[in-house]
């Protein structure tokens, strides 16, 4: 007999309405066959520990974590894996048994993403900013053994706090730059990842305050920015030479990291792009 009940996953946010990943996400499941929905979740900070005590009630296999949860969501969770635990964050939680774990995907879709492109093992990378996303990322880059990692942001003191973080990890060199001029980017750097939200605007055309003239065609270029998909920084990267990833690549990566860890499946990440892209058209209008 056929069971009626479907299997439950989504996404716990606020504002919930600007997640594009519904579309992206419930064709994936379609593709796999898999009788999963997806859901999208407006949960205020008040109603946080309420949203997570409901998942785990109805038996959800679990949940993405947007902002401005990924920090509050921790306590509230029955563990954490241990690259999350290291980055102090979540933003998936993944039934196991009984349990909720928090898994934190942002660095590791980025990070798979680089893999596509080359090997990080022995890199040297620059990261701009110190917030969560760069904390993620450079948490996840010192695991696969990049050699060096520089931090660039305005905040000193949160650089510094990202770097204590990192000089824990053996094998890999910290730098911290103190970002008030146009900085350049060190000939030698292989990964270069804006994890600062500069350049998510419609026109996309505000830009890092970087020289550009220090691209090199050896450099990958990320940016997380998701909307536009095209900021400035990758169009100049791009007429350099240089291969770039963009922020929706990065979502998508996220999109399959999450159905894995909710399914133990492997979706098809170029169907779930396809879907993903009318939802950032309707995002960047």
């Amino acid at each position: 007999m056929v069971s009626s009940v479907s299997q439950v996953t989504g996404a716990f946010s606020s504002p919930a309405a600007r997640n594009p990943a519904v579309a992206m996400m419930r064709a994936a499941y379609s593709e796999l066959g898999y009788h999963v929905d997806y859901l999208n979740c407006e949960v205020s900070s008040l109603r946080l520990a309420e949203a997570v005590a409901g998942a785990r009630a109805m038996g959800w296999l679990g949940f993405s974590v947007g902002a401005p949860h990924k920090l509050a969501v921790v306590p509230h969770l029955d563990g954490l894996a241990e690259s999350a635990a290291m980055i102090g964050s979540a933003t998936c939680a993944a039934r196991r048994g009984d349990a909720l774990i928090g898994e934190n995907t942002e660095g590791w879709a980025v990070l798979e993403s680089i893999e596509e492109f080359m090997e990080p093992e022995g890199a040297r990378s620059v990261i701009f900013g110190a917030g969560a996303a760069a904390r993620a990322v450079a948490v996840e880059l010192a695991r696969a053994g990049v050699r060096q990692i520089t931090v660039v942001n305005r905040s000193t003191a949160r650089a510094a706090r990202l770097a204590a973080l990192l000089n824990k990890i053996d094998g890999l060199g910290v730098d911290i730059v103190d970002w008030r001029d146009s900085y350049r980017i060190p000939p030698m750097t292989d990964i270069v990842v804006n994890a600062t939200p500069v350049g998510a605007s419609k026109e996309g055309e505000a830009t890092l305050n970087i020289d550009m003239d220090s691209l090199r065609p050896r450099m990958l270029i990320t940016d997380m920015v998701v909307t536009p998909q095209e900021t400035q920084l990758l169009k100049e990267a791009s007429a350099l030479g240089c291969p770039v990833i963009d922020g929706a690549e990065v979502l998508v990566n996220q999109g399959v990291l999450a159905i894995r860890l909710w399914t133990n499946a492997d979706a098809d990440a170029d169907l779930m792009r396809e879907a993903l892209m009318p939802a950032l058209a309707r995002l960047s209008r």
